[in-house]
């Protein structure tokens, strides 16, 4: 027997027997989709669905004694075998019958729930927790292309869980995934990765004049050099600080709708 799934709120629901369809809120535009179909379909595109949206016949009362020449007049006479099931093709409802041409083909549906999502919206639906996951592991070194928030911000999520638990040490495993995603986020919103560099560069510029700083200082006997590098390092940090603001911005802005010089819009496809 078929056992049809329902895609409703991007969620697959199933799988149920085609009776059961209408008890679990099937309605003529909610998608549906069986092993042999090609894709996901609305359900009064499906002939074998669609049958349930049809007006009840009220059932014949049954004869106890059927008439006379009821045989001879019958299914037979009336070439109900000639016409019956096996020339309708109820044997295989839904695949050979209506021109499906692969029986258990597999379908993403994922991929056809985000299609749908985009036509009736103009945007994909947001990355889920276990998919960001899954691509950023999957890009682990992969400085190029553009992350879309949804994707940055879950793994953000995740590797703060990870450090959190690990007392660090799984940190270090999510440090390159998390700086990719960091630069192709970035790229996403048309600006360029070196913005995630920036922070780091400022304070090794820093660090590089008030060590010598403090250590001449020390040698000299001179608190004026000794204190001209605290505060140099002092608004290294300061700077540092402010660029990370401007960072945390960044990330939280929406896509570029358009294709940039990283690629494809990932959300405006």
């Amino acid at each position: 027997m078929a056992q049809y799934y329902i895609g409703k709120n991007n969620q697959r629901l199933g799988p149920f027997p085609l009776e059961q369809l209408l008890a679990n809120g099937l309605t003529p535009d909610t998608l549906v989709w069986c092993s042999g179909m090609p894709g996901w379909q609305k359900a009064n595109e499906v002939p074998e669905v669609a049958v349930l949206f049809a007006p009840q016949q009220p059932q014949q009362p049954a004869y106890q004694q059927p008439q006379p020449g009821y045989q001879q007049q019958g299914y037979q006479q009336q070439g109900y075998q000639q016409q019956g099931y096996q020339q309708q093709g109820y044997q295989q409802p839904g695949y050979q019958q209506y021109g499906y041409q692969q029986p258990g083909y597999g379908v993403d549906y994922k991929q056809q729930m985000s299609d749908q999502h985009f036509a009736a919206y103009g945007y994909r639906p947001q990355i889920e927790f276990g998919e960001s996951i899954k691509i950023c592991f999957n890009k682990f070194a992969d400085f190029t292309g553009r992350a879309r928030r949804s994707e940055y911000w879950w793994f953000y999520l995740f590797s703060q869980l990870v450090s959190s638990f690990t007392c660090g040490l799984g940190g270090l495993v999510c440090f390159i995934p998390m700086m990719a995603v960091t630069v192709r986020r970035l790229h996403d919103t048309g600006r360029s990765g070196w913005w995630y560099f920036l922070p780091l560069i400022v304070m090794l510029v820093g660090m590089c004049i008030f060590i010598p700083l403090v250590i001449a200082g020390d040698i000299n006997k001179n608190d004026w050099m000794a204190g001209t590098g605290a505060i140099i390092y002092l608004v290294s940090l300061l700077v540092v600080l402010a660029i990370s603001i401007v960072l945390l911005v960044f990330c939280c802005q929406d896509s570029h709708r358009n294709e940039n010089k990283y690629g494809p819009s990932p959300k405006y496809e």
